[in-house]
């Protein structure tokens, strides 16, 4: 066995290893294990899963809200993923990657406070998911990427009163969702993302003034219809009881 296949073998049960310990909730093992596996990567040439690597150690430390080294390391992937693209621009892995990266960077940034910077991340995975969908229109990953993108950028948008270009994104966010569920629409993953851009809409008309507080209330009765049900099939679920509260929030008052 030559000693490049044997590199490889390596870096794949580093990287592997590096998978196992994050779901047995061993971030810091995690991490030293990415560290190994990012000298294999870089010693043996191996750009593709250096960017891997680097994106999952990003993933970890914004979860430990370590958010300097976070940053600090999508950044380093942003620059492999670029690298990747310039040896094959028309690659729509390496154009997925990177339009997670930015979209990640933006939740991260957004978590700092920094929200020019968020939405400037937030714009340029919106363009790179759109380009994708436009390839590839049935891709229920870029659909969802995308959507998930775009209802986070609104969100930021609305949160700096930058209204009419939230409520232009997160129209966007809807209409994507609402394909996914037209065409599975006992999802309830897609139920739960359309139902959030619903109430994050209603609540950005809310935000513009008293002439869209009927298209506001329309959207949030909506989004709580949808959120009721949904309650009704995962009891437990809290996530689903916190929308819940929100969007009753939102409705108070119109």
């Amino acid at each position: 066995m030559t000693r490049s296949k044997v590199k490889n073998l390596l870096l794949l049960k580093q990287i592997h290893k590096a998978v196992a310990q994050i779901k047995k909730g061993k971030l810091e093992k995690a991490l030293e294990s990415l560290d190994r596996a990012e000298k294999s990567a870089r010693s043996s040439n191996s750009t593709d899963a250096l960017y891997y690597i680097l994106f999952t150690r990003g993933g970890i430390l914004y979860s430990a809200k370590k958010y300097d080294d976070a940053l600090e390391t999508y950044e380093k992937a942003l620059e492999v993923g670029g690298t990747l693209l310039e040896k094959d621009p028309e690659n729509s892995d390496y154009q997925h990657y990177m339009g997670t990266t930015l979209s990640n960077m933006g939740n991260l940034l957004k978590s700092k406070g920094d929200a020019p910077r968020a939405a400037e991340s937030y714009a340029l995975s919106r363009e790179i998911y759109e380009k994708l969908l436009v390839q590839d229109p049935e891709n229920s990953a870029f659909r969802s990427y995308a959507g998930e993108n775009l209802n986070n950028y609104g969100t930021l948008l609305a949160e700096t009163a930058s209204y009419a270009d939230a409520e232009e994104v997160l129209k966007a966010a809807i209409e994507i969702y609402a394909k996914s569920l037209e065409e599975k629409p006992d999802n309830l993953g897609y139920q739960a993302e359309l139902s959030t851009a619903l109430s994050q809409l209603g609540n950005c008309l809310k935000q513009i003034g008293p002439e869209r507080a009927e298209e506001a209330k329309e959207k949030l009765e909506k989004a709580l219809e949808m959120q009721e049900a949904l309650l009704n099939e995962q009891p437990e679920n809290e996530k689903i009881k916190e929308a819940i509260t929100l969007t009753r929030e939102r409705l108070e008052g119109l």
